[in-house]
């Protein structure tokens, strides 16, 4: 009995011990080197006939020369992504060794993009037991290495829980932040942050837009006399633009004729969406343009799913 007691005993600290041997083993382990450049995050793709909006691009240059961090602050649909997105590519083609794009809709998903970078890096500290200590550790590394960087956090809506979440300042002044939202609070522009308001295009860069999409369709002859009064409809705003333009596109429909169309739809709007219901000023003409492109869905082959199909989303978490 006293035998089998000390041979239980015995073999219980050789099981702890070799587990603690193990352990040590696999975190001696060499991992495998950093590659550099890096790219961590998807970064969109731009649209057809993206417009560079050189006017905005200047100024976010300029701004980040004396601010790590720029937001670019503006309305639904105007475009803030698409000039993020843009800026992202320009980094990689000119080298930044780290880019990084975060969904931050939410401040969970801004922690654990932070999480699964910091082990990209290998920042230390970073062991992959807890995400907001990983995350931590990635904001360390970047207040201390003096490799080139930029961080993209897309669509920040959280700005009281992302405070601790801010990229800090780069010590080379190689690392940039540059973020995207449709919040105006004064928290925008604490922690010498420069804020950059994006608004809808200038109506010859809507013309510009339509001309460039159309004539990538081969379909130029769209692009008739009432296209200066379709792109004033639409209010210049680039995600409307978008949606006439693929409409116009896949129905072969001129811009008098879409016009023409989405004027009807405006009309039956009036009591659904007032003009003083619309807090942005934006969401009328991005209504009316899907509501013809729902239109054209319900007529093709199965006929008539289409508006089905969105209800039952609608219901859909």
């Amino acid at each position: 009995m006293h035998i089998t007691a000390d041979t239980s005993v015995f073999a219980q600290r050789y099981a702890i011990a070799a587990q603690h041997i193990g352990q040590v083993v696999q975190r001696a382990e060499p991992r495998a080197p950093v590659v550099w450049p890096m790219r961590v995050g998807t970064v969109p793709q731009l649209a057809s006939a993206f417009q560079p909006r050189p006017g905005l691009r200047e100024q976010i240059d300029q701004d980040h020369t004396g601010h790590t961090t720029v937001v670019l602050a503006g309305g639904g649909g105007v475009g803030k992504s698409q000039l993020a997105a843009a800026y992202a590519h320009q980094a990689l083609a000119a080298g930044t060794e780290l880019v990084v794009w975060v969904n931050a809709a939410e401040t969970e998903q801004v922690v654990t993009g932070y999480a699964a970078t910091a082990h990209r890096v290998q920042a230390p500290g970073a062991v992959g037991q807890d995400a907001e200590t990983d995350a931590r550790a990635f904001l360390d590394w970047l207040a201390v290495t003096p490799r080139s960087w930029l961080v993209v956090l897309d669509d920040l809506t959280d700005l009281e829980r992302i405070g601790p979440w801010w990229p800090p300042l780069s010590p080379s002044g190689g690392g940039r932040v540059l973020a995207t939202t449709r919040r105006r609070d004064a928290l925008l522009s604490g922690g010498g942050r420069a804020i950059v308001e994006v608004d809808t295009y200038t109506p010859a860069e809507a013309l510009t837009y339509l001309h460039d999409r159309f004539t990538g369709a081969r379909l130029v002859h769209l692009l008739d006399q009432q296209a200066q009064d379709l792109v004033r409809e639409l209010g210049c705003l680039p995600l409307a633009l978008a949606h006439a333009a693929a409409h116009m596109i896949n129905e072969a429909v001129s811009c008098a004729r879409y016009l023409l169309l989405l004027t009807d739809r405006q009309v039956h709007l009036e009591r659904l969406l007032p003009r003083q219901a619309d807090s942005e000023g934006y969401g009328r003409p991005i209504v009316a343009a899907l509501l013809l492109a729902l239109d054209a869905a319900q007529r093709v082959d199965p006929v008539g799913l289409a508006a089905p199909a969105l209800r039952l989303a609608a219901h859909l978490d």
